[in-house]
C-alpha cells in the first residue's frame, strides 16, 4: 500500500512539474516577443474551446512559431542537465533518481504525448509547427529528441546495472 501512495504521489509531482515547465516555456517566449500574458492555468480541466487540457496559457500579442517550440527547446536543454548531473551522482541514491525522474522521464513524456497528439489533433503545439515550418525538421526534431533521451536513459540504465555488479 505504501509502495501505491508513493506512486501515485510522484505521478502527481511529475506530472504538475511537466505541466508546469511546459506552459512557462510557452509564457516565457511569449513574454521575450513582446505579448502580454492573459490567462495561465496549471491545473487540468475543461475548457468551453479546447475540450480537456493539462494546463494552458494565452496570451494577448502575436509571436512566432517559436512560443510554440519553447517547451520543446526546454526539454532538451532539461534532459541534457539532468543527464550530464545524473552520471556525476552515485548511482543508485535517491537524489539521483529524483533527476533521471524529473529531468529525463520528464521531458520525454512531454515530447511523447505532444508530438503524438500534434499528429492527429488541430491546435496543439506540434500540429501549429507542422503548419508553419518543413514536416521534415518538426519529425526529425522530435524523433531525435526522444530517441537521444531513451539512449540516456539507457546509458545510465548501464552504468547502474555495472556498477551493481
Amino acid at each position: 500500500m505504501k509502495t501505491l501512495v508513493l506512486s501515485i504521489v510522484f505521478f502527481v509531482a511529475v506530472t504538475l512539474w511537466t505541466t508546469s515547465r511546459h506552459e512557462a516555456s510557452h509564457a516565457a517566449m511569449a513574454v521575450v516577443q513582446g505579448a502580454t500574458i492573459d490567462e495561465m492555468t496549471l491545473l487540468p480541466g475543461v475548457h468551453p474551446e479546447l475540450g480537456f487540457y493539462f494546463a494552458y496559457v494565452s496570451h494577448s500579442e502575436e509571436t512566432t512559431w517559436l512560443t510554440d517550440a519553447a517547451p520543446y527547446f526546454a526539454d532538451i536543454v532539461l534532459a541534457v542537465i539532468a543527464f550530464l548531473w545524473a552520471q556525476k551522482l552515485k548511482s543508485g541514491a535517491v537524489l539521483r533518481r529524483a533527476v533521471v525522474l524529473f529531468g529525463l522521464v520528464s521531458p520525454l513524456v512531454d515530447l511523447l504525448y505532444n508530438y503524438q497528439g500534434g499528429l492527429w489533433r488541430a491546435g496543439t503545439d506540434v500540429w501549429d509547427l507542422l503548419q508553419v515550418l518543413p514536416g521534415v525538421a518538426v519529425h526529425g526534431y522530435f524523433l531525435i529528441s526522444i530517441v537521444g533521451i531513451v539512449f540516456a536513459l539507457a546509458t545510465l540504465r548501464r552504468e547502474r546495472v555495472r556498477s551493481a555488479v
